[in-house]
């Protein structure tokens, strides 16, 4: 039951621009179990599912209501709020239906439109086509009968599942499923042993069968595939023979840097003036276990296809042999940077049958533009993407609290490619870790230190490791505020702000704020955020706090000659 909800929380969740759309594509009608028995030996239990599903759905249903989504979404919502008025746990049914197929559509086809309905139909070729017309939709799910019953003491589903097209008024297939009340994980998991486990389990199948079906079918997707293999045919004539220059990746790319052996480049293309470049790279591995593959840290994001089905028993224990990655690059300001990415464990028959399904990627890397063979925008694509401002973004408003934390992050590095972003992010990070170490060890540790050995200021006992040392500072480094647990005389243990002005080495207490009392073993990262979040927006998220109006006004305001809120120590 609570996959079902997730499911459904997807739809109500999918964030979009709000654009008009005309059309929706694919149109699916998901249609109501027709002919439900029960087993009297199971029918409390699906009583009881009623009657859960109808609380789960009243409480949350205020909480779906959001009308900046896309068209199609909203429609969907409606659907789905509409069946649910009247629930019964057979309707789980088609709203798992509509909430899987709308997951696996929606990457595709952002404009899909699988709308669910109380209609219902024992499977009439002429009733499936009278509701398709009704409906305006190319597709009808049907659900002719529902079985509900124990064999041997276990719990079994059996659902007859029919598909209906439109545009050749066909029933694509008519078949019956059944499903046991076993758990079977990934994409259908439930909770074992209950009804609702059954009716997973009878469409883990059928729903997967919908999907190939209906890309069998789909006008858009056909007209896909024959541009797929005419690109293909013109990778394989055009890209893949073609000479190419491999001294300059060569310069560029350290000897086994990142694990790049570069005698394994079989192509490699370069933009018009040899400022940017894609290097393929492809070589022949031994046969080992997937855990050590995939505990391996040399690549990010590692793919592996296998032939298996992620069903099957022993899905990955065996590795692909066939290893292949890329290296892309761009000159910046003079230097290049480069990265290893894409790397894909694949079978292959032959190394060269290899080279080629892995150079077919770059279909999907805007080496072609859209719907043609044409060339695209590769050299700006997918592979070399810029830091946006989020900030100026159609919908920031919408989506702030959602982007604010990533758009923080790389606020100093907007207009840049991610590729030289990233490698300056890296070395940024290695300066802001060393000016820290030094303000550490050779600043505030000796100052803590020499009151503990002093017996001043109430500072007997540091109670934080020094690589904890929390420093907070704007990017001007004007002053540099490090709350730090401390024990007194007495024992008691409490964070305290200190503020060190770094141009004269002088430290501070912070007055405005009081020091957080810690009872024993409490964590001490939630006063910090508490006391840091009553002046300020900050959290331990942040590298830098730029709030110019918090540093004059709260930290170094002063009155006469002295700073307001800082006690010279």
């Amino acid at each position: 039951m609570r996959k079902i909800l997730l499911l459904i929380a997807f739809i109500f969740c999918i964030c979009s621009a709000g654009y008009a759309q005309d059309s929706y594509e694919p149109k699916l009608l998901i249609l109501s179990p027709a002919i439900v028995s029960v087993e009297p030996s199971l029918q409390n239990e699906a009583n009881a599912v009623t009657a859960s599903l109808k609380s789960q759905f009243e409480s949350r249903s205020s909480s779906m209501e959001d009308s900046s989504q896309p068209e199609n979404i909203l429609l969907m919502k409606k659907s789905t709020l509409s069946l649910a008025k009247d629930i019964s746990f057979d309707k789980q049914i088609p709203l798992l239906t509509q909430g899987y197929l709308t997951y696996k559509f929606y990457e595709k086809f952002t404009n899909c439109l699988l709308l669910v309905s109380d209609k219902k139909t024992e499977g009439k070729l002429a009733d499936m086509q009278q509701i398709a017309k009704e409906a305006n939709v190319t597709y009808v799910v049907n659900f002719p009968k529902a079985a509900f019953y124990k064999q041997n003491g276990l719990a079994y589903c059996k659902l007859q599942v029919q598909l209906y097209d439109g545009q050749s008024n066909t029933i694509l297939f008519d078949k019956e499923y059944t499903g046991d009340f076993n758990n079977p994980g990934f994409e259908f998991t439930c909770e074992q042993g209950t009804i609702g486990c059954t009716i997973n389990n009878s469409l883990s199948g059928a729903l997967d069968n919908i999907l190939r079906n209906v890309a069998m079918t789909n006008p858009t997707i056909q007209r896909e595939r024959q541009i797929a293999q005419e690109r293909a045919a013109y990778i394989q004539a055009r890209v893949y023979p073609q000479k190419f220059n491999a001294s300059i990746v060569k310069k560029v790319v350290a000897s086994n840097a990142d694990n790049i052996n570069t005698d394994k480049m079989y192509q490699c293309l370069y933009n018009t003036d040899s400022t940017k470049f894609v290097a393929f790279f492809l070589e022949t591995i031994s046969k080992k276990d997937s855990k050590p593959l995939l505990s391996d840290k040399k690549d990010m994001n590692v793919k592996i296809l296998t032939s298996k089905d992620i069903h099957d028993k022993g899905y990955l224990d065996e590795t692909p042999k066939t290893y292949a990655y890329i290296v892309k690059g761009i000159k910046f300001e003079g230097k290049w940077y480069y990265k290893k990415t894409e790397a894909t464990y694949f079978d292959a028959s032959n190394v060269e049958e290899g080279k080629l399904e892995y150079l077919n990627n770059l279909q999907g890397w805007d080496y072609f533009a859209d719907n043609s063979t044409a060339a695209g925008n590769f050299w700006e694509g997918v592979l070399f993407k810029k830091i946006e401002d989020r900030r100026k973004g159609p919908d920031w408003e919408k989506r702030k609290r959602m982007l604010e934390s990533e758009e923080r992050e790389n606020r100093d590095y907007v207009g840049l490619y991610e590729l030289v972003a990233d490698t300056r992010k890296k070395e940024d990070e290695a300066i802001r870790n060393a000016y820290n170490d030094k303000i550490r060890n050779e600043v505030l540790l000796p100052f803590y230190n020499k009151q503990i050995k002093n017996k001043a200021n109430h500072i007997a006992k540091l109670n934080e490791g020094t690589k904890y040392f929390t420093l907070i500072y704007s990017k001007n480094k004007e002053a540099i505020i490090n709350p730090i647990k401390v024990a007194d005389e007495k024992g008691v243990i409490s964070i305290r702000y200190f503020v060190l002005i770094p141009n004269t080495n002088q430290i501070y207490e912070w007055t405005l704020v009081k020091p957080n009392i810690l009872k024993e073993g409490e964590y001490a990262d939630n006063p910090v955020n508490n006391t840091m979040g009553s002046v300020t927006q900050w959290t331990y998220a942040y590298k830098t706090l730029d709030d110019d109006a918090f540093w004059k006004e709260k930290v170094l305001l002063k009155e006469g000659d002295n700073f307001k809120y800082l006690k010279k120590l």
